[in-house]
Formats: C-alpha cells, sequence, structure tokens
C-alpha cells in the first residue's frame, strides 16, 4: 500500500472514473496497491460534505487489503462509493444494508439527430416542481454546485422534462437529474433531453460524456445504450453516517 498524489493517481491510473470524476484541486488523499486504489473524492455537485468520501476501484482480490489499510489510518468516511464486487470485502463500520447499486457509464460518440425542441430551462420556477414530481430523490436541484446547464422539453409553458449537465475539472460532461413529468412519460422526451445534454457533454475537452444510472432501472440502461453509453464501473454507494 503505497499513498500518492491525486493528481499522480489521475495522470497515471488505469481506472477511468479517476481520470474523469476525480479534481485533484479538491480531492485530499490517495492510496494505491497493485490495480486497486482508494481516493478520498469530494464531487462537485455534492456541495460541502459533512465527512470524507472515499471511492473505491479495482479488483476485491486487491481492493480488499488496500481498503483494510486505509481502514486503519483513516476516520470512518461518511459516504462510501466501491466496486460492487468488492462490496462484500469492506472493512468493519464501511457496510451498509441499504447501499444502491449503480453503473458509471461513458460515451464518446455523437448522438446524430439534432434536438431542436430542447432549449436551457435554468431560469425557469416550475423546474423544482418538475423535480418533485418526477424525480424527487434526484441528486442534481436548481441551486446544486457545479451545473453548466439545465436544458428541458417546454409545451404550452409547462416543463415536461429536463436534465442537467455538471462540468467535469477534464472538460468531461457528466449527465444529471433526467427527469420526465409523470403524466407525460413514454413520448420519448428522455431520449430527447438525454440526447442534447450528450451532444453538449462531448463538446468539452475530453470529448467524453459520463452519467450514473441505477442498476435496476432496465429502461433507462436500454436508453442510455442506444445513444452509444457503456458501462464502465458498476458501484455499490451508502451514506454510512
Amino acid at each position: 500500500m503505497q499513498e500518492i498524489s491525486v493528481e499522480q493517481l489521475v495522470t497515471t491510473s488505469q481506472h477511468r472514473f479517476a481520470r474523469h470524476q476525480v479534481d485533484p484541486a479538491i480531492a485530499p488523499r490517495a492510496w494505491v496497491a497493485g490495480a486497486a486504489a482508494v481516493v478520498e473524492n469530494h464531487p462537485r455537485w455534492t456541495g460541502p460534505s459533512p465527512g470524507p468520501q472515499l471511492v473505491c476501484l479495482g479488483p476485491a482480490e486487491e481492493l480488499a487489503p488496500l481498503m483494510d489499510g486505509v481502514a486503519a489510518l483513516h476516520p470512518r468516511p461518511w459516504r462510501i462509493t466501491v466496486e460492487a464486487a468488492a462490496y462484500d470485502a469492506l472493512p468493519p463500520g464501511w457496510a451498509h444494508e441499504q447501499a444502491t447499486r449503480w453503473d458509471w457509464m461513458l460515451t464518446r460518440d455523437q448522438p446524430a439527430e439534432p434536438t431542436p425542441q430542447v432549449v436551457e430551462v435554468g431560469d425557469r420556477a416550475d423546474l423544482e416542481a418538475l423535480l418533485d414530481a418526477g424525480n424527487p430523490g434526484s441528486f442534481a436541484r436548481s441551486d446544486s454546485p457545479g451545473i453548466e446547464a439545465w436544458l428541458g422539453v417546454v409545451e404550452d409553458d409547462r416543463l415536461v422534462a429536463a436534465g442537467a449537465l455538471n462540468r467535469q475539472h477534464d472538460g468531461t460532461g457528466q449527465l444529471r437529474g433526467i427527469t420526465v413529468l409523470p403524466s407525460e412519460e413514454r413520448r420519448g422526451l428522455g431520449r430527447l433531453v438525454s440526447t442534447a445534454l450528450t451532444r453538449r457533454a462531448l463538446a468539452g475537452a475530453s470529448g467524453t460524456a459520463s452519467l450514473g444510472v441505477y442498476t435496476d432501472n432496465a429502461p433507462a440502461i436500454h436508453l442510455y445504450e442506444r445513444l452509444g453509453y457503456r458501462t464502465v464501473h458498476t458501484f455499490r454507494s451508502a451514506v454510512l453516517s
């Protein structure tokens, strides 16, 4: 086990999550052992954290002893994200029975179709009402930090679908909070918003778009795969406090 600078981890890691999602300017510490890495990460979209957030990357057989080593010298994290295959190897006190399971997906493929129906909606008063109705657990809200734009569909002066683009430190565009008004589902509005967000995301310096989706949300995963996204990591995450 070796502690390295976060900048070194980001520039040398084989894990694309580390390269695209970990900002050396705000992530304070990282440890590596073989192909495994643990990094204290503070995502832009969470705002101030009440405690450390750890992301654990790599194969279970190498990640397990690395996590044990970090646990011996690091305070219990407030939030943990770990490769799903290594979840059972978490140190005592790091596991949580309600940990969510989600895929982290990437694409560098430009969606073919333009989406003129999708416009910027970040200044609309009904954005929060849309999120409350269609996606109350969304991590992205109108006042969330790091959001470059909210894009959505407006019909008869009513916001019926929207989603956010969070711009990462390396230029990667991360899709967040994609929401369709429940009464307007099954009309392809989620595809329109996701396509527009992906096209804008890919305009960043890294030429990469990313997103996270719960593994039990099969329709959303199918949609993202049709747009060119592929799963790079499957994680489990939990707030421990």
